[in-house]
């Protein structure tokens, strides 16, 4: 089976194409990739042709699963938004995504947030799940999630400063401005939006009238999904992946465009919701 892996998910001595990661080659491979790498299957370099992609978002005319957070290693990941930040699989047949998924997934102890079991095994829950529409009314969803994704992008992005590795500016006149230079000349203007307003609501006076309010908001939004999905075989049906990033729990991307989320550890029902 070939696979296409992200360039966000380091494959040793593969250079990144971030502008802000320029000529940095990895010293070492995601634990994703040394896993696909020993089952026998194959990276490709194009996604043409390719039969599963590694990936933290949904691919085009896929299908696509975001796994229950933890259960894939995020080590060799680099860090975007860590609370959220999930390798997922997309792949043309569905079969064919759990299968790379079964084979990526389980504990790794070079990632602290990896959950327990040494091995997972997907596959379709008897019968059809018991769909329910989810509306996020009142929860603020999209602005809990604008809020910590920027506070934790900003401080995931800290570390590119030209000095250590990555892009380095050319002309500067002292430590600052080299900082600067360099930040300023490789981040596109969204990232630096993000990390701008990320220093924003981290701020002194700020933090706990946003980031903080962000946090318990998250902790409510993620009661009110984990009602709606304890029951057996109950799936709901989102406009987005918003709600699955913010909880944790796997959600499938059909290439229709509709997105269906479950409860931890039970993307087996996600399988049927195709149907």
């Amino acid at each position: 089976m070939k696979i296409f892996v992200e360039d966000n998910i380091l494959i040793k001595d593969r250079v990144c194409k971030s502008k802000i990661l320029n000529n940095f080659k990895p010293p070492y491979s995601a634990t994703v990739v040394e896993k696909i790498l020993a089952a026998g299957m194959e990276i490709t370099d194009s996604q043409d042709g390719a039969d599963a992609v590694l990936s933290t978002s949904a691919p085009d005319d896929m299908y696509y699963i975001k796994p229950t957070y933890g259960t894939v290693s995020r080590y060799g990941l680099v860090a975007d938004v860590s609370s959220m930040d999930q390798i997922g699989v997309g792949a043309v047949n569905i079969g064919d995504a759990f299968a790379v998924l079964a084979v990526i997934a389980g504990r790794d102890e070079k990632d602290g947030t990896s959950c327990p079991a040494e091995k997972y095994e997907y596959s379709p829950y008897d019968g059809e799940p018991d769909v329910t529409d989810y509306k996020p009314d009142g929860e603020c969803l999209y602005e809990v999630y604008t809020i910590i994704a920027a506070a934790e992008f900003c401080g995931n992005v800290a570390r590119f400063d030209g000095l250590k590795f990555g892009y380095m500016a050319e002309n500067f006149t002292g430590m600052d401005d080299l900082v600067i230079k360099s930040r300023s000349e490789a981040f596109t203007l969204e990232s630096k939006l993000k990390a701008m307003m990320g220093a924003y609501v981290l701020s002194e006076g700020q933090f706990e009238k946003y980031y903080q309010k962000a946090v318990k908001a998250r902790r409510i939004i993620l009661q009110s999904v984990s009602e709606l999905l304890r029951l057996d075989n109950k799936v709901i049906r989102a406009p987005d992946m918003t709600a699955a990033y913010l909880t944790g729990f796997p959600a499938l991307a059909a290439p229709s465009g509709i997105i269906y989320l479950a409860y931890s550890h039970k993307e087996g029902l996600l399988w049927n919701t195709k149907l």
